[in-house]
């Protein structure tokens, strides 16, 4: 069996095309619809520059209305409706493997697929960790600056094993979801990390969701999607774990994909391994992930992109829509 040479099968477009497929598919914030592309972010990043504003108009309002008459002297007086910005900043990232990395396969029956799906699932999990430690941002102001009035804490470091009261449960996402008022049932995809998740398998609240046959099996809770994913914080104090789970309505976050001069490109190093050769790929991405009702604003950034953990910090952050309109809502438990 021959061996399949990176040279042999690389084409810049296929690559490109394929990872970015990939990278949709795999990407769970995508496919529950908590992220959506936005074009108008896509149009934005494309146009140079890394940072950028996102405009929006407030609800009209809930006053009460005028009541008619019949004297002509009388006008209404027209109501205005008031408009802000949200400012959003680009991720210009890229990552480069060598062949060795990829596990280069013998006689692969699909070579360009093996290889850009390997890429297109770095992309999508990096992307998914880009989105909650957004949202962890986001909680980090809310606690800081707005009261807490986004997260319900039932988590404590208190010595001994935790409590019913204290560990997810029917009744505390309950209690979540009422943080939105009487806009809370739009809450439908809820992100939790594995272990909150198993209790909730414990407690039997777990169903699943099976489109067609053949197709992957969706957990649900009631009729919320749940997305398991350990890249949401675990905090481990003195005596316990906090766990930080996460609801959100479908439109929550926002996306866009810029324009890249040379999203990949490959490398051959024939000198590389004394002589023996290696061969690179490089991938190139430019991001927008960015939660509405929220404007970003770099006071704590170092370079030209936020870093995961600059994401997660409170002071980039500022809350710009009433809480009811933030379709975000946090629970934090002991499990």
């Amino acid at each position: 069996m021959a061996t399949v040479q990176l040279a042999d099968i690389y084409n810049p477009l296929t690559f490109a095309q394929y990872a970015q497929e990939d990278q949709l598919e795999l990407n769970r914030f995508i496919t529950s619809g908590v992220l959506v592309q936005d074009p108008r972010l896509s149009s934005m990043a494309s146009t140079g520059g890394n940072v950028g504003e996102l405009p929006f108009f407030n609800p009209l309002g809930t006053e009460e209305p005028n009541y008619s008459n019949d004297n002509p002297a009388v006008d209404s007086t027209p109501a205005k409706i008031d408009s802000g910005k949200m400012k959003f900043r680009l991720a210009s990232q890229n990552k480069s493997w060598s062949v060795m990395d990829l596990s280069r396969e013998l006689a692969l029956e699909d070579p360009v697929g093996a290889i850009t799906g390997r890429i297109g699932s770095y992309w999508a999990t990096n992307n998914e960790k880009r989105a909650i430690q957004s949202a962890m941002g986001v909680l980090a102001d809310n606690v800081a600056n707005d009261g807490g009035d986004m997260v319900n804490v039932l988590a404590n470091d208190a010595a001994g094993a935790p409590t019913a009261d204290e560990i997810i449960s029917s009744d505390a996402i309950i209690d979540t979801v009422q943080t939105m008022g009487d806009h809370g049932e739009q809450l439908a995809v809820m992100a939790v990390h594995s272990v909150v998740y198993r209790n909730l398998q414990k407690q039997k609240m777990i169903e699943f969701f099976q489109e067609n046959e053949g197709s992957p099996r969706i957990p649900m809770y009631q009729d919320k999607m749940v997305i398991v994913d350990d890249s949401l914080p675990a905090i481990a104090g003195a005596n316990r774990v906090t766990y930080t789970s996460v609801l959100f309505t479908r439109g929550a976050m926002v996306g866009g994909e810029g324009r890249v001069n040379v999203p990949s490109e490959m490398l051959r190093k024939p000198d590389a391994g004394n002589g023996g050769g290696e061969e690179r790929i490089y991938s190139r991405r430019a991001d927008i992930i960015h939660p509405l009702g929220f404007s970003f604003e770099s006071a704590a950034v170092a370079g030209q992109s936020a870093t995961q953990a600059e994401l997660a910090n409170a002071l980039n952050w500022n809350r710009v829509f009433n809480r009811k309109n933030v379709g975000i809502a946090f629970l934090q438990t002991n499990g």
